[in-house]
């Protein structure tokens, strides 16, 4: 692998890495000790958040999802290698972005994460910061987070971190994305779409601790390109 001095980015679990890895641009995702926590307890929650996210992965683009495909997953190393997805955060993108654009692209995340919930699958950090606006389409990236879940607040929680996100960067673009993702999400969601909105509602009122979460995610940097 071929490493270049601008390749790696530090976040707060992981370090990411920018490789050539068998002739391709890859991702590679390793994830960091922390000195707080007991020796064996840090080896066995590295090796199993990267089992669980390296798994999410595999699922979600055996379904035909756009996300990075896992290429190599090291569980004792806590090290995940996936494909490189060229393209610009939605978080960027939305800044020009066309009116007839925007339905599409909102479209695509509406049905793609409904088809997610599908599965029983949230992804726990689904900002705009964690899609990326291909030439192939929409993606959705980073899944450290992510887990299985039949408990549709967690689906809920997905969608209102979407909606702060968006609201945080682009409170003119809220309302029109979101017409356009609901209407996508309620095709292809297989529950019932009055409870996710129901629950949706009440997280809202409730005002939970993700707001307090989401202003530090936001505008991180989580992604190289």
């Amino acid at each position: 692998m071929a490493l270049s001095s601008e390749s790696n980015l530090w976040g707060a679990e992981a370090v990411i890495y920018i490789c050539e890895f068998l002739g391709r641009k890859v991702v590679i995702k390793k994830r960091r000790s922390k000195p707080y926590r007991h020796p064996v307890y840090d080896t066995i929650f590295i090796q199993a958040r990267t089992r669980n996210e390296a798994k999410i992965l595999a699922e979600l683009y055996a379904a035909g999802l756009k996300v990075p495909a896992p290429l190599l997953v090291d569980i004792e190393k806590g090290t995940l290698v996936m494909e490189y997805i060229e393209g610009e955060r939605l978080s960027e993108k939305l800044a020009n972005v066309e009116a007839r654009e925007l339905v599409e692209i909102a479209r695509d995340i509406g049905r793609q994460s409904a088809l997610m919930h599908n599965r029983k699958i949230y992804h726990g950090d689904f900002t705009i910061a964690n899609i990326i606006y291909s030439g192939r389409g929409v993606y959705i990236i980073d899944f450290g987070l992510a887990g299985y879940s039949t408990d549709i607040e967690e689906y809920a929680i997905d969608i209102h971190l979407l909606q702060k996100s968006i609201y945080s960067l682009y409170p003119h673009l809220l309302k029109p994305f979101m017409e356009s993702y609901f209407k996508a999400y309620r095709e292809h969601y297989s529950g019932s779409f009055d409870e996710i909105m129901y629950k949706l509602r009440e997280i809202s009122t409730r005002g939970r601790y993700i707001d307090r979460e989401l202003r530090r995610s936001v505008m991180r940097e989580r992604y190289v390109g």
